[in-house]
């Protein structure tokens, strides 16, 4: 995408991308805490956005790191920090929820994001450099989603077989199936490759907290290419669930032009 912005601050239907992107976890669920992570040098950009534009849903901003592997580390920190003053507060405040200015769903390098939601009963909460050893313990009974900040179009249906599906599996990463025609490149050569044997993956992809806490730990790998390569490099078994044809990744403008497309023809 050519453009001096990044992409998560483009607009769509006259916002940030951004901003669609989380009103579709905080419509789905008002009580999911949301943590976008965003380069540090956005974070006042940021603030003005939501100003002019009087963007009220609550969300915390972290600062992403060098990688979109770094960024999500630094929201998962963030989440383990939550719990752990969660588990500690006497006073019975609600240690997860912070202030506008301060909370929401967590967007990691080019706009990613990663939420976290509990099980039956429990708050769902959403993050994305350093992880706290003790996080497992106080993460066990959570769900983390981690999102693409510029997929502004996954679906509330998504999203619930999302958290259904890693509630049950302990993990789900949602997948579509392509549509064209698919060959893999060997060398100067190319081959064709099953159509049926291929799956196109997209976010959220949502784990149990003490899974993904663990996993991050390791150290960056450029094979890591989302967070299931990740949690598998950890030895987590993948389970993979249906996603939804409009949750594209904007990366070009003319993804930019679909989505515009898309969203019109959703909110009719």
């Amino acid at each position: 995408m050519k453009s001096a912005l990044p992409k998560q601050f483009l607009l769509l239907d006259g916002r940030p991308l951004l901003m669609h992107t989380i009103e579709r976890f905080s419509t789905f669920d008002s009580s999911i805490t949301i943590i976008v992570v965003l380069p540090a040098e956005y974070h006042a950009l940021w603030q003005r956005l939501c100003d002019d534009h009087a963007f009220a849903v609550s969300h915390r901003i972290v600062a992403g790191g060098e990688e979109r592997f770094h960024s999500v580390r630094a929201g998962l920190a963030c989440v383990a920090e939550d719990q752990i003053h969660a588990t500690s507060d006497d006073s019975g405040a609600d240690a997860g929820t912070p202030g506008v200015e301060e909370a929401g769903p967590v967007a990691a390098g080019d706009g990613a994001g990663t939420g976290m939601s509990g099980g039956e009963g429990t708050r769902p909460v959403t993050a994305g450099d350093t992880l706290r050893t003790d996080s497992a313990t106080v993460t066990d009974d959570i769900l983390i989603a981690i999102h693409d900040g510029v997929r502004p179009l996954v679906s509330h249906d998504t999203i619930w077989r999302c958290f259904a599906d890693a509630e049950e599996f302990g993990n789900a990463v949602p997948f579509i199936e392509p549509a064209d025609s698919v060959r893999v490149l060997q060398g100067d050569d190319s081959r064709p490759l099953p159509r049926n044997e291929v799956r196109l993956i997209q976010t959220p992809q949502v784990f149990r907290g003490s899974v993904i806490m663990k996993a991050y730990r390791r150290n960056f790998n450029p094979a890591f290419t989302d967070d299931a390569t990740v949690a598998e490099a950890d030895g987590v078994k993948i389970h993979l669930t249906h996603g939804n044809r409009e949750n594209l990744k904007i990366t070009t403008p003319e993804d930019l032009a679909v989505a515009a497309t898309l969203y019109g023809m959703i909110r009719q």
